[in-house]
């Protein structure tokens, strides 16, 4: 038979969402329940609870309701009121064909008196209703009642059952005595075929479970959704006995001993929007091994590693898997060289300085004239014989020498004389 579990009252909450901490109304009914479970632990803002046409013999797991103003458990097989004095807003119960006889109609009303919100009752079809007086008893000892069995109460009718409640007392006192003798004497008759009885209503939800159950079976199967058996996962070691190197999930991955010295970096491409819950991670110190949905990915390490330090994250935005292991015995590692750096001295100042060359300029520049000679463009000193004197002749005919020849001193013979230019335009 089928348990109230956090499963169950998820799936029957799909229009909250699935959200049992703020669920507020939930309907439970025909779903073979045998016992009253779970509600307090994650419905505790529940107002509405539907429980109707189950097999629920007893009120329970219900105390803590504080909130829940309507119960509903019509067609069970409840027969006694317990187990509700908690529920403080409760306002309507609704009991209607269960089997609450008169041996449990006194402690059933006294179990409601806590519940002084309570405005509406039904015990409609059950045994402690063919007592006569059960209506004018409850009416007496639940002042709070609005309503009973669906009959709006009056106040003259109030006031009848309280100066009647001493003769209800004694007449239900005797029919619990008459109740108990017919009982003792139906003890070894055999109950007649199709009567409604505790027995016949749970085999009657029995064989509707087991139908129920081949119905979904069968369509499941003609669907191809029925559940597979679980995938035996392989080993850590093949039939050789060496370690096994597989990928079934045929995920990227990537195994690097170089980029960090001294640690072994694996990384594995596994779905982005996959579960983290659903990965199984095993550090060995001689292979790593990752389980991805009942599909392994082991690979051997290249270099015994220190499981104890090393350190599993996942990608935020890649969802990858990354593993950094350090090894067990890392390899040296060498200093770097650095070629020695010479030692710096501060600048002395110079004592004897030595006098600027000559041909120097002024302002600490140096002259470069005559600093490189070309042989082939530099001539050499000319003689001063061949040195000549060099006549000029004036417009006016006299002569002037180099030298500071007088008047006397002819023109030469080789150079024409000039001629006067005419102005005349």
């Amino acid at each position: 038979m089928p348990r109230l579990t956090e499963e169950l009252i998820r799936k029957r909450a799909e229009h909250n969402d699935g959200c049992l901490p703020e669920l507020e109304e939930v309907a439970l009914h025909q779903q073979e329940l045998e016992k009253i479970e779970s509600l307090e632990a994650c419905c505790r803002h529940i107002k509405i609870l539907l429980l109707q046409n189950n097999i629920i013999p007893k009120m329970e797991g219900l105390n803590k309701l504080k909130e829940l103003e309507y119960l509903n458990l019509a067609l069970n097989n409840i027969s006694k009121i317990e187990g509700i004095e908690g529920c403080e807003s409760l306002k309507k119960l609704d009991l209607t064909v269960n089997f609450v006889g008169v041996e449990e109609l006194e402690e059933s009303i006294y179990n409601l008196k806590a519940n002084i919100m309570l405005e509406d009752l039904y015990l409609t079809g059950n045994p402690c209703e063919e007592w006569k007086g059960f209506r004018a008893y409850a009416v007496a000892h639940l002042p709070q009642l609005k309503q009973l069995d669906g009959k709006l109460l009056l106040p003259q009718e109030r006031i009848k059952a309280r100066q009647q409640l001493p003769q209800l007392q004694e007449d239900l006192e005797r029919a619990i005595q008459a109740s108990i003798r017919s009982k003792a004497e139906a003890a070894g008759v055999l109950v007649p075929e199709g009567a409604y009885t505790k027995e016949s209503r749970n085999e009657m939800y029995l064989e509707m479970a087991e139908q129920k159950a081949e119905k979904d079976r069968n369509e499941r199967r003609r669907m191809g959704t029925e559940k597979k058996p679980p995938k035996e996962i392989l080993g850590v070691y093949n039939t050789r006995g060496e370690i096994r190197q597989c990928n079934e999930g045929k995920y990227d991955f990537n195994i690097d001993d170089v980029t960090i010295p001294g640690k072994i970096l694996f990384e594995l491409g596994v779905p982005k929007y996959l579960e983290t819950s659903a990965l199984d991670v095993d550090v060995n110190p001689l292979y790593v091994r990752c389980v991805v949905r009942e599909k392994v990915t082991q690979l051997k390490l290249p270099a015994e590693i220190r499981p104890d330090t090393s350190t599993v994250q996942r990608s935020k935005t890649t969802g990858s898997l990354r593993i950094e292991m350090p090894l067990l015995k890392p390899p040296p590692t060498r200093a770097p060289s650095v070629a020695p750096q010479p030692e710096l001295e501060p600048l002395k100042p110079e004592k004897d300085i030595p006098p600027p060359p000559k041909g120097a300029l002024s302002g600490g520049a140096v002259s470069v004239r005559g600093i490189y000679k070309d042989p082939k463009r530099v001539t050499g000193q000319k003689s001063s014989e061949l040195l000549r004197e060099v006549k000029t002749t004036r417009a006016d005919g006299l002569a002037v020498s180099g030298q500071g020849q007088g008047a006397e001193d002819s023109d030469d013979d080789d150079v024409p004389p000039l001629e006067p230019v005419s102005r005349d335009h």
